[in-house]
């Protein structure tokens, strides 16, 4: 049996990660009793992004991690790339505009599975070492969409923090990994999902603000 020696550093980011993520689910408004708005898209995604950090105190604790535990902690990491913006978006589009997106709900819902299932079957698709930058490329077109679906979400319904969440969403996009590689800091990823938490509770924080304002029930 080979042991290796269990990532201190990358333990101490999960657990932040974790934390933030408890303090999220405590902050998040409850949800509308309307059937669009009310459907939890972000309490889905701060549950998974509680089990990824979990997994990931797991995965990086253990000296000789099951293999199992190790595909389950890459699946995890690579869904924590395709789904948070996506799922963000959906929910922020059905509290704002209910009454609207009801009457295009299949596409509303095509949005989501399409963000999500396009650049995760590439990654399947194109999983050789040789081909691997296809899957990157599709990866980042869906998420500069996704980061202009937001940035329009944003400026539709006065949600600054929301555009906050899109420069700093692109900045980790983009910068972060230059910056991890350069730095040899492999965990800045992790703590950017914490500032993406940060900011995407207060989206809906301030989403809600504005169905009151509104009046949308």
């Amino acid at each position: 049996m080979t042991f290796t020696r269990p990532s201190i550093p990358t333990c101490a980011a999960h657990l932040v990660l974790a934390g933030i993520t408890g303090w999220s689910l405590k902050q998040l408004p409850a949800t509308s009793s309307s059937a669009t708005s009310g459907v939890p898209f972000m309490f889905m995604l701060l549950i998974f992004l509680l089990v990824h950090s979990l997994l990931g105190i797991f995965r990086h604790s253990h000296p000789d991690p099951h293999a199992n535990l190790r595909k389950l902690y890459d699946l995890s990491a690579l869904l924590t790339m395709l789904c948070p913006l996506p799922l963000l978006n959906t929910q922020l589009y059905l509290k704002c505009q209910p009454l609207l997106a009801s009457s295009f709900l299949p596409l509303v819902y095509g949005y989501l599975l399409v963000s999500v299932l396009v650049p995760f079957t590439a990654g399947f698709v194109y999983s050789s070492i040789n081909q691997r930058h296809k899957s990157g490329y599709v990866t980042t077109a869906m998420n500069l969409l996704n980061l202009a679906v937001l940035t329009w979400l944003s400026c539709s319904f006065d949600n600054l923090w929301g555009l906050g969440l899109a420069v700093s969403y692109g900045m980790k996009l983009f910068a972060l990994p230059r910056l991890a590689e350069r730095y040899s800091v492999v965990d800045l990823y992790i703590y950017g999902l914490g500032f993406f938490e940060i900011f995407a509770i207060n989206v809906v924080i301030d989403a809600e603000l504005y169905r009151e304002e509104m009046g949308i029930r």
